[in-house]
């Protein structure tokens, strides 16, 4: 019988009898099918002798006062037969004479043969209807009371005089605990990086050993050219993940934004048309970002909802505008947008220096902790002052706007303004973000996890083709990565939340 009967004991959506049924289905069950007298029968004696008042057992729980919505998750409790009944703090938001309803019928239960557990905050509550008290503080069992002793008395002076012993006792555990520079790095945002990097230099060490060519400045630059494109829209893809949502339309907006610069970005057009196509470019992301936020944030659309609907859009329209591939890119623009440094493109360079700029504002600035404050707890975020549905908008401007520069390299990349190009950029980034390390759930991840995720991911599916491989295995390669990373994730976080707070 859980605390918050509205969030965890009940589905308010369901009818009276319906909450109370849903944990002994099987007990109303005959062959294969719902007996409907069987379950009216026991369901109504139950919620009888727990004297529930409810216009019918068909009202829907939501109607109800909270000490009959109590009673109802009481009685989902006692049908389907427990061995063992647990009651977190159960009479918490009810009235005086549903308390003592509740009261008779836990010791009713207890009388009957089932043990029952109270964990309570009150010390009165426990006084009066507990046979032995354990008096706990900070995680330790500071005294354990029984018979005369339970008193309201005891148990306050149990808790009181013991809460300093056994802080200083979580106090040595903690220190114990964090001494380990290797463990708490472990646990850290960057462990997943540190993995990625080695894993990087393994493939490579192994396709070279078995094609000496991939390592060639060629190859080199060949790889970081790709990982330009696909890192700057996975590290718009990580600023969608850090508050707790996704965006889906990324893909679809980078060939549309491709698209889109084909009619002006081409031989033969004047400098003032071509600067209007890369202005067009940055300004149809921004709206494209500010539609995604607004769906989420306004009109209440799951991030899901809302960037799949613009995904769908988005690909509408790029097919509208060019039903075929059409619209060469300027020679001179594609060349100065893939010039190098030795082997290495100077639009990676620019990607490194974004990664790192991303990196310091989410640690070091206000936008980054509100980023992350959203994604990690929205009600705590905006009870301290953060601002959530700008803080989101403006998440969602910024992933369209770090797409569109994804969009320029694919510009020169592809050369031409193909419709059907960008819209696998979608998976993939999401999968070099997860790779990273950026979690699902929001609120924790790096955007220099991101970028060496985009460098594995690139270099995986390059490395197939040096060691001769179909193209079946980037899949799997891909998924076997993600799985990875995923499980290597949740390790990590399940220590961190098993440590001392």
């Amino acid at each position: 019988m859980p605390s918050d009967r509205q969030r965890e004991g009940l589905m308010l959506t369901l009818t009276v009898r319906e909450n109370a049924a849903v944990s002994a289905l099987a007990k109303f069950r005959r062959w294969f099918l719902m007996n409907r007298k069987r379950e009216l029968g026991r369901v109504g004696d139950t919620l009888q002798s727990l004297a529930v008042k409810a216009r019918s057992m068909d009202a829907p729980v939501a109607s109800l006062s909270g000490g009959n919505q109590q009673k109802v998750v009481m009685a989902r409790a006692l049908l389907s037969e427990p061995a063992l009944l647990v009651a977190d703090e159960p009479t918490q938001g009810v009235d005086v004479g549903a308390r003592a309803q509740i009261y008779k019928i836990l010791r009713q239960v207890s009388e009957s043969g089932i043990p029952v557990v109270v964990n309570s905050s009150d010390a009165k509550e426990l006084e009066g209807l507990c046979d032995q008290v354990l008096v706990m503080s900070r995680g330790h069992v500071v005294e354990v009371l029984r018979g005369d002793d339970v008193t309201e008395e005891r148990i306050v002076n149990a808790a009181v005089t013991s809460t300093k012993r056994a802080v200083e006792a979580d106090n040595i555990a903690l220190k114990e605990r964090t001494s380990s520079r290797l463990g708490r790095f472990l646990t850290g945002d960057y462990a997943p990086s540190v993995l990625l990097l080695a894993v990087i230099f393994a493939l490579g060490g192994y396709v070279y050993g078995r094609n000496p060519l991939y390592t060639s400045s060629y190859n080199i630059s060949a790889i970081l050219a790709l990982v330009s494109a696909l890192g700057f829209i996975a590290l718009g893809q990580t600023i969608a993940l850090l508050t707790g949502g996704i965006d889906l339309s990324v893909g679809p907006l980078a060939g549309f934004l491709v698209v889109v610069a084909s009619f002006f970005i081409n031989d033969g057009k004047s400098a003032a048309m071509i600067i209007l196509g890369f202005f067009l470019m940055i300004v149809l992301a921004a709206v494209t970002g500010l539609v995604n936020g607004t769906l989420i944030r306004y009109v209440k659309f799951t991030a899901i909802a809302a960037t799949l609907t613009v995904y769908i859009a988005l690909q509408g329209f790029s097919h509208l505008l060019r039903s075929l591939p059409d619209g060469y890119v300027n020679t001179s623009v594609s060349n100065a947008i893939t010039r190098k440094v030795g082997a290495v493109p100077i639009a990676f360079i620019v990607l490194v220096i974004v990664t790192l700029l991303l990196e310091y504002a989410l640690r070091r600035r206000r936008w980054g902790w509100e980023l992350r404050a959203t994604g990690s707890d929205e009600e705590s975020a905006r009870e301290v002052g953060v601002k959530i549905n700008k803080t989101v908008i403006l998440a969602y401007i910024a992933t369209s706007m770090l797409t569109a520069l994804g969009a320029v390299m694919l510009l020169a990349q592809i050369g031409v303004g193909d419709p059907a190009q960008g819209v696998s950029y979608t998976l993939t980034s999401i999968t070099a973000v997860v790779l990273g390390g950026t979690s699902l759930l929001g609120g924790r991840g790096t955007f220099i996890g991101t970028l060496i995720g985009s460098v594995l991911l690139i270099q995986v599916l390059n490395a197939t083709t040096f060691l001769g491989l179909s193209s079946m295995w980037q899949y799997f390669f891909q998924g076997l990565l993600i799985l990875a990373a995923a499980i290597l994730y949740s390790l990590a976080r399940a220590r961190r939340r098993d440590a001392p707070a």
